[in-house]
């Protein structure tokens, strides 16, 4: 079984664009406490309470990990016919992990970008199957944890190492744009 590791770099930006949202939450869910306490129970002030304490929740568990984590490694795992991809702590949790991607499955392989209405850019793998003339079916693979992402070179030793895993493959890009950007 081949392997590749790649260590993944903090996204501080990111970072501070769900401190904001947590702070929005928190903030949220103490104003819809108090109005709980002050005029009773609504069906109102429950849906929106509960949005609020989903919202923390979530955002409070991106923050959760990535305070608790130094290093977190992207893992790219092959046996020749299958792929998979996942995420590794410096505690040895796995997380992340994506499903077994049968490799003779795959025509086209490349790295999608996406940009946030934030002005961010978040990465992610896509592979198209055999005989797709279209990028319309393509199936993506999120191998990334929202904060955090792999420098351009890491990104490209991943794209290497599934060509070197399965030489047919053909590595490409998600669009024209991208193709005339290089």
């Amino acid at each position: 079984m081949e392997n590749l590791e790649i260590t993944l770099i903090k996204r501080n930006n990111k970072l501070i664009l769900y401190i904001l949202a947590g702070l929005f939450c928190t903030f949220g869910v103490i104003s819809l406490g108090a109005n709980l306490i002050r005029d009773g129970f609504s069906w109102w002030t429950g849906i929106i309470g509960l949005i609020f304490v989903f919202g923390a929740i979530f955002i409070g568990s991106k923050l959760f990990t990535y305070f608790t984590s130094n290093q977190v490694k992207l893992i790219v795992e092959s046996d020749g016919k299958t792929i998979v991809f996942f995420n590794k702590n410096e505690s040895g949790k796995i997380f992340n992990k994506s499903e077994s991607i049968d490799l003779s499955k795959m025509g086209k392989f490349y790295v999608v970008r996406e940009r946030t209405k934030y002005m961010m850019n978040n990465y992610s793998y896509a592979f198209e199957e055999k005989g797709s003339k279209t990028s319309l079916f393509k199936e993506e693979i999120d191998a990334f944890p929202s904060l955090f992402e792999a420098s351009e070179i890491d990104r490209n030793k991943v794209l290497e190492f599934v060509k070197k895993v399965y030489p047919e493959i053909n590595l490409g890009y998600e669009n024209m744009w991208q193709k005339m950007g290089k």
